[in-house]
């Protein structure tokens, strides 16, 4: 797959200035985005990259630095179109730590999925039982 786009140069110059939390670290690079990548193969091109200071979600819960990237679409927005991608790219990365940190009872429900061809950033959930699953609209349970 191939798209062109002029370079974004509103997005370039809004990514200089923009400043998150404490630590946190954005760039736009022309790069590999998923190396090792076993699911569809390389992929390549402009990336926005956020790198976050955080603690890892899990025990022992020791300092690290994450690394988010996002593939840069061949568009050709207006500034304050890049303006909305970019703080929306933010948000994602703040909707996966919270899908990584929200727990109840020991579970963490909304844990995202890490692993090849997964979106890290799309919430997923299976809540619904078998039961839940096979009863119909008049409230009877069908058989499998």
């Amino acid at each position: 797959m191939t798209q062109t786009a002029p370079f974004p140069v509103d997005l370039q110059q809004l990514v200089e200035q923009c400043t998150y939390r404490e630590g946190w670290v954005v760039y736009l690079a022309d790069e590999v985005r998923d190396p090792a990548s076993t699911h569809a193969g390389e992929s390549r091109g402009l990336t926005l990259s956020i790198i976050t200071d955080t603690v890892n979600s899990y025990p022992p819960h020791q300092p690290m630095r994450v690394r988010h990237l996002f593939a840069v679409p061949a568009a050709t927005y207006n500034r304050q179109s890049w303006l909305r991608w970019l703080f929306e790219r933010f948000a994602d990365v703040e909707r996966h730590e919270c899908m990584e940190f929200f727990t109840v009872g020991g579970d963490k429900p909304y844990a995202p999925n890490h692993g090849p061809g997964w979106d890290p950033y799309l919430l997923t959930t299976v809540e619904a039982t078998d039961t839940d699953r096979r009863t119909s609209f008049l409230g009877t349970v069908n058989d499998r």
